[in-house]
């Protein structure tokens, strides 16, 4: 569905498909009535070309119920049409703030021109997220069953512009850490205008065992790295051990069938390559 899609890029603030009239209960696409909290902003910076990192105060409940990197949660002001934002910083039940990378769009000013100190409404937290522990983690029943009892030594992850922030939130997981060999991130931007997360590269490496690999689009003329489309430093570099591998992805709707398909035929199992749609 285009839902899913438009989510899942974030390039938005997508809105729900239903349109509420005003004090009516808002509903998801899929069914079942929001729960809105207030809630406040806590700091708000520039990360990159029309690119904002917030961080929003949450109420106990909320950590509790984000476990699983790759979910998100609904955000609006007022009668202003919701956003579905991914949650950019990792599962941890302890700590009372989400972090999140959001572009800002004509149509959700209302939330991008805000500034700490604001009170803005959040829906629970929804989506299945980054099932990993079923289809990644060794030890599951799953992995004998359903992968011939090839383990997952090796991890993929690809992004495309706001579609690095879950994938952030699954590094900083640390579902990388203890992988026999370095996870690779291919991160797709039009140039280093556009990067977000550029300071936190470094730590990605060094702390959670995962090489980033920046592919620009449009690059500015000092850019010595790869150029053009995940897609293409993909295929050229091809996957090591892809029995023994899985992916994630987070990109618009060819970025993410073009990037399937490539590492279906480098001969990943079709349940490894996950979403959080």
């Amino acid at each position: 569905s285009n839902f899913v899609y438009a989510f899942n890029v974030e390039r938005i603030g997508l809105v729900a498909s239903r349109k509420t009239a005003s004090f009516s209960p808002l509903y998801m696409g899929w069914g079942g009535e929001v729960t809105w909290n207030e809630v406040e902003i806590l700091s708000k910076e520039e990360a990159g070309k029309d690119l904002y990192t917030f961080s929003i105060s949450i109420p106990e409940e909320l950590a509790k119920d984000f476990n699983v990197p790759g979910q998100f949660v609904q955000i609006k002001v007022g009668e202003n049409k919701p956003g579905f934002y991914a949650i950019a910083s990792a599962p941890n039940a302890e700590r009372r703030e989400f972090e999140f990378l959001i572009k800002a769009t004509e149509n959700n000013q209302w939330l991008t021109t805000s500034k700490p100190t604001n009170i803005v409404e959040m829906s629970g937290v929804a989506g299945k997220g980054y099932d990993y522990n079923t289809h990644f983690e060794g030890d599951s029943e799953n992995v004998n069953q359903a992968y011939d009892g090839f383990a997952c030594m090796n991890i993929i992850f690809c992004a495309q512009g706001t579609g690095i922030a879950p994938i952030r939130s699954a590094i900083e997981h640390s579902i990388a850490v203890g992988l026999p060999q370095p996870a690779t991130l291919y991160y797709g931007v039009q140039n280093a205008a556009t990067r977000a997360y550029g300071d936190k590269f470094e730590s990605w490496t060094n702390d959670y065992n995962v090489n980033v690999i920046e592919v620009h689009s449009k690059p500015e003329q000092n850019w010595s790295g790869p150029t053009g489309y995940v897609q293409e430093s993909l295929k050229r570099n091809g996957v090591k051990v892809p029995r023994n591998a899985g992916a994630i992805i987070c990109g618009n709707k060819d970025f993410f069938f073009d990037n399937k398909q490539l590492l279906l035929d480098a001969g990943l199992f079709e349940g490894r390559i996950l979403t959080n749609f």
